[in-house]
């Protein structure tokens, strides 16, 4: 049976994986105590926001207002697996929240857990198309959505954007991290700029 990690899971526990943040009291949760949260969270990576993602449901907190539940809880620079162990690790809209001098790090560590032939799944924003539209924006005021968008909701204290990305960065660091091979992904859950990349070990 295959091992596919979701690491930052926040409130989005996928079918098939295990699902692991970090222990925050008050709000990360184990399934084996929380099964009514499980019931709540849980999705498959076909539908992985199980409500439709807009600027509303980001800006009001109302797409991830349920309790973060995990099947373990660990930080994502260490899993605790053991190396080639591993044939998935599946991120979504996380890397950006880790200092940027750390993202590299992270990356080797993912590498070192995968077998050869696995694949990290790394989805995160795009800071430069991002900064592009915000630069297009007629006056001040529209241009705090994407303010918001490129230093996070901020609305507690592992909401913060610590790094950027474009798709060109996340494939060199991706490949500066051993992945022999890189891929691009299209985008079919976000509406606000991203870039996704497959690293293949």
């Amino acid at each position: 049976m295959s091992l596919r990690l979701h690491v930052g899971c926040g409130s989005v526990y996928l079918d098939g994986y295990v699902n692991i943040d970090l222990e925050v009291p008050g709000y990360s949760f184990l399934a084996s105590e929380r099964p009514d949260l499980v019931a709540v969270n849980r999705t498959t990576v076909d539908r992985y926001y199980k409500h439709v993602e807009t600027r509303d449901s980001l800006e009001q907190g109302t797409l991830n207002a349920n309790a973060c539940v995990v099947d373990r809880y660990a930080a994502i620079d260490a899993l605790p697996y053991g190396p080639d162990s591993v044939d998935e690790i599946l991120s979504v809209q996380v890397l950006e929240h880790v200092d940027w001098k750390r993202v590299p790090g992270v990356l080797r560590h993912w590498h070192s857990l995968l077998r050869p032939g696995g694949i990290a799944h790394v989805d995160v924003p795009d800071f430069e198309e991002t900064a592009r539209q915000l630069l297009a924006q007629p006056d001040e005021p529209s241009k705090d959505w994407y303010y918001r968008l490129i230093y996070g909701s901020q609305k507690n204290a592992h909401a913060y954007h610590r790094t950027g990305f474009s798709p060109a960065r996340l494939e060199r660091l991706l490949r500066e991290a051993g992945f022999r091979e890189v891929r691009h992904v299209r985008n079919t859950i976000h509406f606000y700029p991203v870039a996704i990349a497959e690293g293949l070990k």
